[in-house]
């Protein structure tokens, strides 16, 4: 999954991919302009009962799925800050009362998004025990349980993911809609003070 500078995040390593299931695959690497390649066979634990290539395909596809859409809010989180960051630095330039009041009404509607996108009052590994998990985290949780034990996914997860991505969705197209509305006119107002526009294009 995607991450940001400081993230902290109780479940396990957010950041590596889903365990591939059993299946064939090439692995590709590429060494000073020269890629060499190499065929392999993921095998069952024979060891395994009770659970079909299926059901670890399905455990697969849902840990992926979930890795995407942690991916998804935490790209937010660092294009809401990369926002801020700009928005900060034209008021330094400017004492204009307007782009100031702008500024400060995009710069707390962006702060109210982030922060249920993710806990940032997290500064510590052990700051989860004390501030509630925001979104993210509760993303990257779920997956750690779906790819604990090798089994097919539980109706209860499926349900869980699909309540988590709703509510992802709302908090990006809130996001959206700030950035095409709030930022617009604060864009607007700087460009009549002859200062650059913000852009909200993340850098990452």
């Amino acid at each position: 999954a995607t991450m940001f500078e400081g993230i902290i995040i109780w479940s396990g390593r957010p950041q590596n991919g889903p365990k591939a299931p059993p299946g064939k695959y090439e692995a590709r690497i590429t060494v000073n302009g020269v890629t060499k390649s190499k065929n392999f066979e993921v095998k069952m634990d024979p060891r395994l009962k009770g659970v079909s290539e299926r059901d670890l395909k399905e455990q697969f596809q849902l840990a992926s799925n979930i890795r995407d859409k942690t991916s998804s809010a935490n790209e937010a989180v660092i294009q809401i800050r990369e926002i801020r960051d700009q928005i900060n630095n034209r008021l330094k330039k400017t004492k204009d009362r307007q782009i100031n009041k702008t500024s400060k009404e995009v710069i707390a509607d962006l702060t109210e998004i982030e922060e249920a996108l993710y806990q940032t009052k997290n500064e510590s590994g052990q700051d989860p025990l004390n501030f509630p998990i925001r979104l993210n985290n509760r993303f990257a949780s779920l997956r750690r349980s779906v790819e604990t034990g090798d089994a097919r996914p539980t109706n209860g997860a499926y349900k869980v993911f699909d309540e988590l991505s709703v509510e992802l969705k709302d908090h990006l197209d809130m996001l959206d809609k700030t950035l095409a509305k709030s930022l617009k006119k604060l864009n607007d107002q700087l460009t009549s003070e002859r200062l650059d526009p913000i852009s909200a294009i993340s850098k990452n």
